[in-house]
């Protein structure tokens, strides 16, 4: 009789006790039943970046290596399900219950396989918030380009970089990354009387840069000897361009070349000197794989671009304290540059790095 008492005593307490959590739930949320609430905006009212998992090629299915997280504000508890919209023959989803309110990480599950390569967006949905992610499928040839060397020309074609750290603009806002787009038509320059036709490549930052190919494994840039996008002399006397091989397939990792020079002036230690500027580029490496910002890029050439001067009065050049490594992907063109302090910490001053890319 007393065994019988105390289970009946167990069974009266464990009954209580569900009770209370069932209460304690009910008050929270709509508890297991209900569809859970909230949001992928932050309380700033921001998307969150997300974050893109695996290798998107085209062609290929997805497998569990390929998805997204992306950040969510539960208001609620319950059922949930986020998902996007389907873009390129992909599309990412993921269902479940929320049991915990507050900010999460989602693992959106990627589906279906990329038809084209490329960069694309996507929309993904929760309640009656919507945020955009970009992902970027290669192509087994040429890293999916149609173009079978290191410079593309098609017209707007279209490649997207990354600023690290930001570009400072008027006003004192920050420029994070900017589009170079391929213009259509050829563009005539004149270098020591010679005219040669150039494709050109337009910024949204007002930037542009002229660059043409031999056909032969060599491509040339009508510019000034300085890095790409970023510049460095206070001055080019008269504004003079000259056209100089940037990149060179023929050469071997350790082989370099000096291009033609320029007379520029250069503030040093406060004063603004004259004298002749040069780029020394040697070749790094060939046949390289580098992933950037999640994407592999492969048979990629890095070149090393040195800036040398020789001052008004001086017998030889010398190199300034920056240097940078350039790197072209084939089919793509320049992926990243790196512009770092030529000193033993090799400190990087200044990156642009490929987000994506289109039409090429």
């Amino acid at each position: 009789m007393k065994k019988k008492v105390h289970f009946l005593y167990l069974f009266v307490l464990a009954a209580t006790f569900l009770a209370a959590c069932s209460k304690e739930l009910s008050t929270e949320g709509p508890g297991f039943g209900g569809v859970a609430t909230g949001s992928l905006l932050d309380s700033s009212s921001i998307c969150k970046a997300a974050t893109i998992k695996g290798q998107y090629k085209e062609l290929e299915t997805l497998t569990d290596s390929n998805y997204v997280l992306v950040s969510v504000n539960f208001t609620t508890q319950g059922k949930y399900t986020i998902f996007t919209d389907t873009v390129n023959g992909m599309w990412f989803r993921d269902s479940g219950f929320a049991f915990v309110q507050g900010a999460n990480t989602i693992k959106l599950k990627g589906n279906g396989s990329p038809i084209l390569p490329g960069t694309f967006t996507f929309q993904v949905n929760f309640g009656n918030s919507t945020c955009f992610f970009d992902i970027t499928t290669i192509g087994a040839v040429n890293n999916g380009s149609s173009s079978n060397d290191y410079l593309p020309i098609t017209a707007n074609g279209y490649i997207n970089y990354e600023l690290t750290p930001a570009f400072p603009a008027v006003g004192g806002s920050l420029i994070p990354e900017f589009r170079s787009t391929i213009s259509s038509g050829l563009y005539p320059q004149i270098y020591q009387t010679a005219t040669q036709n150039y494709t050109r490549y337009t910024t949204n930052i007002g930037d542009q840069v002229f660059l043409r190919k031999d056909g032969a494994g060599k491509y040339f840039q009508y510019g000034t000897p300085e890095f790409d996008y970023l510049y460095i002399y206070d001055t080019i006397v008269n504004n003079l361009k000259m056209d100089f091989t940037y990149l060179d397939e023929s050469k071997n990792p350790g082989q370099f070349f000096d291009t033609d020079s320029l007379y520029v002036g250069a503030n040093i230690n406060g004063t603004l000197q004259y004298g002749w500027a040069k780029l020394r580029i040697t070749t790094l490496y060939k046949g390289r794989q580098m992933a950037l910002l999640g994407t592999l890029y492969t048979d990629i050439i890095t070149v090393k671009r040195e800036l040398l001067l020789k001052l008004d009065g001086a017998t030889t050049y010398s190199p300034l304290n920056l240097q940078a490594e350039l790197s072209y992907a084939k089919g793509i063109g320049l992926v990243d540059q790196r512009v770092y302090e030529s000193t033993a910490s090799g400190t990087t001053v200044q990156s642009i790095t490929i987000k994506g890319w289109n039409g090429l």
